[in-house]
């Protein structure tokens, strides 16, 4: 097993039995949203990619997220790329 983790610091990897823990470094941008929800949303569009995120995700987070985290996504848009900026306010405003 492989984890990955954004840093601002030193990469490197270290290996614990079967598990390898790398720390990548990242853009001071990124780590703008640090420990908050809407890094873990950033993240994960990332991850998935634009061509592959479907409405479905957008529905899924929209119910699981607390009024709060909404707030917390539109305000972090400004640290995420444009087409995330915008999937994030799909998430956050209540209109589709």
């Amino acid at each position: 097993m492989r984890v990955f983790f954004l840093t601002d610091g030193l990469v490197r990897s270290i290996k614990l039995g079967k598990l390898v823990i790398t720390f990548r470094r990242t853009t001071p941008r990124n780590m703008a949203t640090a420990g908050r929800v809407s890094g873990l949303v950033i993240q994960a569009f990332r991850w998935l990619g634009r061509d592959h995120l479907e409405d479905a995700h957008v529905r899924i987070l929209r119910n699981r997220l607390s009024a709060a985290d909404k707030r917390v996504l539109l305000a972090d848009r400004r640290h995420a790329p444009p087409w995330i900026a915008e999937v994030m306010r799909r998430v956050a405003v209540e209109q589709d």
